[in-house]
């Protein structure tokens, strides 16, 4: 994990997302991305897909639209 992996605001760097782009997060965040992603994705007309990666240790975020 990055020294400063915990003060990510998660909600701007989901919104910043390109279509097409794939952001990883700590895994220990898993349950605030999702939300972040479906939130976004609602309120802002996208889609955002999430997988989780236990041997990574790590949440992958794509943007689909």
């Amino acid at each position: 994990m990055q020294p400063n992996a915990t003060k990510i605001n998660i909600g701007e760097l989901i919104f910043g997302m390109n279509v097409g782009d794939v952001i990883s997060l700590p895994i220990e965040r898993t349950v605030n991305v999702r939300a972040y992603a479906s939130q976004v994705g609602l309120t802002n007309g996208r889609k955002y897909r999430t997988s989780t990666h236990p041997e990574e240790r790590v949440v992958k975020v794509i943007r689909m639209k």
